[in-house]
């Protein structure tokens, strides 16, 4: 009850302010959900300029030729807060995947550990920097893509523990869900089909049968993309990227096409300016290693550390060798990495509580004092300087 009452409160808070629109991305998705309410998936040149008038730049819309303008980005979204923008409600999105998420992240540390490492986890993913600043940003997809990433993998590993197969449907659904959404979301299904075969590679029947429910439960979403591709952008496997950026977004694609110029480039600009932006956005990644170490103490039927490692490298690996990235704030950096945010909150909840069970109370609730703090301070510096506008020249 203590934990719903906090997290209301923090949503209450983080909803005082007025929605601003600090990117260009906003913009486009909040244009993208009034269209998609009225069932413009294209627009045409009319409609386009009509908007373009009304929200000015629209960067993340592109011409497909013919006079007609697509979303570039994932449909769900941008559908998503087109349903509840019809009541009215698209203010309420993120606060209505946050509560899912959370409550799925609180089922699923307190059945492989216990309530007490459940709730501070909780709070440890609450309270971070990166959580809170893409919760406020509604019109942005990255909060929901961590969201319902979240969601799926914590029914997969609830299902796989509890040999439960309409779990493992539901989280193929999901997850399904989180690449529509994302099409970057397919690292954390690469990264379940590996954990799988590592858990189940001496029962064969098992493994066949696991990945086979997550398959089934994909199988409506992954269609229903399909179908928008060949009807809206002209093919089943054209996204609007084929449009603009196409597909050379990663250093490991530069090197494919022979640009390793360009792919060190990229790599070196990215070692200089992640870590500290990590740091910034994450602060709790300090525990990461000390927390996979003592998650072996879970009540968890397989081993949840490979999971857990996997579910961090498949994004870490992802985005650090990511073109567009900026990194003049921590927020424009480290909204990339938000999808592996609940690894490092549940590994430094599940060592803190090693902390106060074998060492020491007072050493364990002043370590997760100072991360909630540090979060605290890196959050509200972002909202005075981008949301406010406040600048240190200003008096």
């Amino acid at each position: 009850m203590l934990l719903c009452l906090i997290v209301l409160a923090v949503f209450r808070i983080v909803y005082a302010w007025p929605v601003e629109l600090v990117e260009p991305d906003d913009i486009t998705f909040k244009v993208a959900m009034q269209a998609f309410e009225k069932g413009q998936f294209q627009l045409t040149q009319e409609e386009y300029y009509q908007y373009r008038q009304q929200a000015g730049e629209l960067r993340q819309y592109v011409d497909i030729g013919n006079g007609h303008y697509v979303l570039e980005k994932n449909p769900f979204y941008a559908l998503f807060l087109s349903r509840l923008h019809a009541l009215k409600l698209e203010r309420f999105s993120n606060m209505i995947l946050a509560s899912l998420a959370l409550f799925a992240f609180y089922k699923m540390m307190a059945i492989f550990f216990n309530r007490k490492t459940a709730v501070i986890s909780s709070l440890l993913l609450l309270f971070n920097a990166t959580f809170l600043g893409m919760f406020y940003r509604i019109y942005m997809d990255d909060f929901a893509s961590m969201a319902i990433v979240l969601m799926g993998a914590s029914l997969y590993l609830i299902a796989l523990n509890k040999n439960n197969a309409p779990l493992m449907v539901a989280s193929g659904f999901v997850l399904a869900i989180s690449v529509a959404t994302r099409y970057t979301n397919l690292a954390i299904c690469l990264a379940i089909l590996i954990y799988t075969i590592i858990v189940l590679r001496k029962n064969i029947r098992a493994l066949l049968s696991n990945v086979g429910w997550l398959v089934l439960g994909s199988v409506a979403p992954v269609a229903l993309l399909l179908v928008y591709h060949t009807l809206v952008l002209g093919g089943p496997f054209k996204t609007g990227y084929s449009y603009t950026i196409g597909y050379t977004q990663f250093i490991f694609q530069f090197m494919l096409h022979g640009q390793w110029d360009e792919a060190k480039r990229i790599l070196i600009k990215n070692l200089l300016s992640h870590p500290v932006l990590l740091l910034e956005g994450f602060p709790s990644i300090t525990l990461l290693p000390a927390g996979l170490a003592y998650s072996r103490d879970s009540r968890a039927r397989y081993p949840l550390m490979p999971f857990f490692l996997l579910w961090f490298l498949a994004y870490f690996l992802l985005y650090f060798q990511y073109l567009w990235l900026r990194w003049d704030v921590y927020l424009y950096e480290t909204r990339f990495y938000l999808p592996f945010v609940p690894v490092i909150a549940a590994s430094a909840g599940i060592f803190i509580v090693h902390l106060m069970e074998h060492k020491s109370r007072v050493y364990a609730y002043a370590l997760m004092g100072l991360l909630i703090a540090i979060d605290l301070g890196v959050f509200s510096h972002y909202v005075a300087t981008q949301i406010l506008s406040w600048y240190p020249i200003q008096r």
